[in-house]
């Protein structure tokens, strides 16, 4: 073989690897089936000046990121929560004690939290005295498997629980002039739509 047939063979080779690898990481996550990503959004206003930042990340990254840690997540993590932070326990008694229209409530010293539950959809809305709020739609079965003794979810079903969620504000953290907003971004539609 002649070292030209080998140079285009090499090439060959290397470009049909580079292809599987593309596709392989191109391809959609199997957890999310209607969320393609989440745009993170940064603003900050600095007297008349306001500064805007945003970036994507795709679901697929996380989900790759995802398969990286530990399997899942369970009873473990609760040995994380002090005394003076708000437990599991108690953001699900509070979901129990909500109505439409009237969140459960828990005080803890300086902040008021709010949560409202939603069918297996917890919104949760941190309020303190310094003008910081912060608001969290979140799955149930994730604050239930970490304030279970028995309760364990894998990272796989928290990404799926998280697309079940649908597009929409996941997280808003607004301090003063300083906001952040993680948003879930739907798939666009392709082809031809009849309605």
């Amino acid at each position: 073989m002649s070292r030209e047939v080998r140079a285009v063979v090499l090439g060959l080779f290397v470009v049909v690897l580079a292809a599987l690898a593309l596709s392989f990481w191109r391809r959609p996550a199997a957890e999310f089936q209607r969320i393609k990503g989440f745009r993170v959004e940064i603003r900050s206003r600095d007297g008349g000046e306001t500064r805007h930042a945003s970036f994507n990340v795709p679901s697929n990254l996380l989900a790759r990121l995802a398969k990286l840690a530990p399997k899942e997540l369970g009873t473990d993590m609760r040995r994380e929560w002090s005394k003076e932070d708000v437990t599991p326990r108690q953001i699900l008694d509070a979901a129990e004690e909500s109505a439409p229209g009237k969140p459960g409530v828990i005080k803890k010293e300086d902040a008021t939290i709010e949560v409202m539950a939603d069918g297996g959809v917890l919104e949760i809305d941190v309020k303190d005295e310094w003008d910081k709020h912060v608001h969290i739609r979140l799955p149930r079965v994730l604050i239930e498997a970490l304030s279970d003794d028995k309760g364990r979810i894998s990272t796989s079903e928290i990404l799926e629980k998280l697309d079940e969620l649908g597009p929409g504000d996941v997280v808003t953290i607004q301090d003063h002039d300083n906001e952040v907003t993680i948003t879930a971004q739907p798939y666009g539609r392709h082809g031809i739509h009849i309605s």
